[in-house]
């Protein structure tokens, strides 16, 4: 019973040690976006199902996105979800539309920083207005 309570002693302690390293890797700009380069936003993307380009085009949708809504841009997401099967399988798609509508208004960015997370293989963005 001693040596159980020792094993997940140890396991419990290098998990939360693990954790520990992951964040203090983050790089600054994503939990303290700059504010010195005019308005930025950080969007992010988890593993895409169609690979790198898609995450990639995902997170800097969802940037752009960020400096609309600050710029009192008006951005309307829709979503479609398709399902279709037979009787020996199922399948299921989902699209993110995504438009970005302005009075006269350009939302103009560039892409300042990448980051992938090595442990999640998420995908930071950092894009601030031109």
């Amino acid at each position: 019973m001693k040596y159980w309570v020792i094993v997940l002693m140890f396991i419990v302690g290098c998990a939360n040690n693990q954790q520990g390293v992951q964040k203090s890797q983050y790089p600054d700009w994503i939990f303290n976006v700059p504010s010195s380069n005019g308005i930025c936003y950080v969007g992010s993307s988890l593993p895409h199902i169609r690979g790198k380009p898609y995450q990639r085009a995902l997170a800097i949708s969802r940037a752009i996105e960020g400096i609309a809504r600050q710029k009192n841009v008006s951005v309307n997401v829709d979503v479609e979800h398709l399902m279709y099967g037979s009787s020996n399988s199922a399948n299921s798609k989902m699209m993110v539309y995504s438009v970005q509508t302005t009075k006269g208004q350009t939302v103009s960015a560039k892409i300042k920083e990448i980051w992938l997370d090595p442990y999640k293989e998420e995908l930071f963005v950092l894009m601030c207005e031109e």
